[in-house]
């Protein structure tokens, strides 16, 4: 989610107005690899010691509220601990982690009132419904590189679907998501789903679906090599240019101008299309 100035019919303590006086609301984030899974040290620090106690009571709560706009997650993690860790699990995020901190009634609260409130609201009682927000503090953005990210891995940044459009009969490449999707015209994709679990075959899947497909990606790179930064959120691209880098491949300006995306695509998949071509000759033991 993305904060917004939004106006409260009741004191909130927030930098953007003066509700309070000598009060503050402050969150941070630190975040560390698990395993392949990502954890979250979730930091909130409160001043108000009228607040503070009924945080300690649970009758209000910090709500810490975790979004990955790529994969659709969200999750609200609800404590009233200043620190609290969360792991996020790989397959749950990817790219930018948005996370938004907030202190939250917990029950409902009849006839509020704090004695820190500002000159404009001393005197005044409120009440507050269950889930309302008392103060806000930050928002922090995160970006993860998440470990699994491996080009050997075809699976990790293709997609192979069937085009469901009937009169369709040529292959569509699509790289706005987080993986480069293959639609493959529905009758053609029933024919692969039944051959590609056979090893021996992938050379000739790879020759045939993925070189192309790796092909109009890197092409489509190398035409917007001067807005890179719009590619940074894609795990397709992200495994292209790790890959990239281990053969010395850097994706910069200068070096993707040069670049020729039908030779490069073949060495980063090793070269697939001579092994399929000894396949079909018959050389099913030459060596991969």
């Amino acid at each position: 989610m993305q904060l917004r100035s939004k106006y409260f019919t009741y004191p909130v303590i927030t930098e953007e107005a003066d509700f309070y006086v000598n009060s503050s609301f402050e969150s941070s984030v630190e975040h560390k690899m698990d395993g392949y899974n990502i954890r979250l040290i979730l930091r909130a620090k409160l001043v108000n010691r009228e607040l503070e106690d009924l945080l300690s009571k649970e009758v209000v709560m910090i709500a810490h509220h975790i979004e990955c706009t790529q994969t659709c997650f969200r999750k609200v993690v609800l404590t009233n601990e200043i620190e609290k860790e969360f792991v996020l699990r790989d397959e749950e995020v990817n790219g930018l982690i948005q996370v938004c901190t907030f202190l939250i009634a917990n029950r409902k609260l009849e006839k509020y009132s704090n004695s820190l409130f500002s000159q404009d609201f001393k005197g005044f009682r409120f009440d507050i419904d269950r889930g309302c927000i008392l103060a806000v503090g930050s928002q922090i953005n995160l970006r993860v590189n998440k470990v699994r990210d491996d080009l050997a891995n075809t699976a990790s940044i293709f997609s192979i679907i069937p085009n469901m459009e009937d009169t369709e009969t040529n292959i569509k490449i699509n790289t706005s998501g987080n993986k480069i999707v293959i639609a493959v015209p529905r009758e053609t994709f029933s024919i692969y789903a039944n051959m590609s679990s056979s090893f021996d075959i992938q050379p000739i899947m790879h020759s045939m679906l993925i070189i192309p497909a790796l092909v109009y990606a890197l092409t489509e790179i190398k035409d917007s090599r001067t807005h890179l930064y719009n590619y940074e959120d894609f795990r397709w691209y992200r495994s292209l240019r790790k890959a990239a880098e281990k053969m010395n491949v850097l994706f910069d300006e200068e070096t993707l101008e040069n670049l020729e995306p039908f030779d490069f695509a073949q060495k980063l998949l090793d070269s697939p299309i001579p092994k399929a071509v000894y396949y079909l000759r018959g050389d099913n033991d030459e060596e991969d």
